[in-house]
């Protein structure tokens, strides 16, 4: 079914009537939500708090947490053996504080695993969704995050107000980069896959998206070279509230 323009997917907002006609193609602009719209890094507070250890220490755990968890979503749709994301994050989590010899209890574990659901927004978050709604675009997130996670992160990180709909790769029961996900999207938002654009900061969801047919914008935030394989991006900014400019 396509979007209701004029409504949000909470309910709770209106959509504001911009300068639309000064855009010269409305699109359906499909936002990352983890390392895109929230900072992932954000759970050092929570693993530092739980863990009692070094802060070297605890960066360690949230590198090797936040790569598992990407290694874990490629394996599963590889081997056609699907988890949500959010078994994939717990997975992921039992993995890095394995590596570190840790082993806190379960109720701390707990806490630490439910720090995903509070991430912090990254700056100009809410500003850059509102300023591209406003200029008519339909604005969603493509995450590959189960439904009801990125309900609780979009709800905790105060996103959901700005956003017309939350689309999961959970739909399609595969991870991105699988062109699944992509062309779900772009199914959801009834229209052609290539009047539909990817924002995100992770070069690899960039490159899968661009080889799927999607239109793309990288934010590039640490100045990293493309990938070597899949499409390069259409578009690369430094920041959300540069994806707002080049775009509105």
């Amino acid at each position: 079914m396509p979007l209701l323009k004029g409504s949000r997917w909470t309910g709770t907002g209106e959509r504001i009537k911009g300068l639309s006609l000064l855009v010269t193609a409305m699109a359906g602009l499909c936002f990352d939500m983890y390392g895109t719209l929230c900072d992932t890094s954000s759970v050092r507070t929570r693993l530092g708090a739980e863990l009692g250890v070094a802060d070297r220490l605890v960066a360690a755990v949230d590198e090797t947490w936040r790569r598992k968890q990407l290694q874990y979503s490629y394996q599963s749709a590889q081997m056609d053996d699907y988890e949500p994301f959010w078994a994939i994050t717990e997975h992921a989590l039992d993995y890095a504080l394995a590596q570190y010899d840790l082993d806190p209890d379960p109720d701390a574990r707990t806490r630490i695993l439910r720090a995903y659901d509070h991430l912090d927004p990254f700056p100009g978050a809410a500003e850059a969704l509102d300023r591209l709604s406003a200029a008519g675009h339909d604005v969603v997130v493509l995450s590959n995050g189960n439904p009801a996670m990125l309900e609780r992160l979009a709800d905790d990180a105060g996103l959901s107000p700005h956003l017309d709909d939350i689309l999961s790769a959970h739909a399609v029961r595969t991870f991105k980069p699988d062109p699944a996900v992509y062309e779900h999207a772009a199914e959801t938002l009834d229209r052609p896959l290539g009047d539909c654009r990817l924002i995100s900061s992770n070069a690899w969801d960039i490159a899968g998206a661009g080889n799927a047919g999607m239109a793309t914008t990288w934010v590039n935030r640490t100045r990293d070279p493309p990938e070597a394989i899949g499409a390069r991006p259409d578009r690369e900014v430094d920041s959300l509230s540069d994806v707002a400019e080049d775009l509105y």
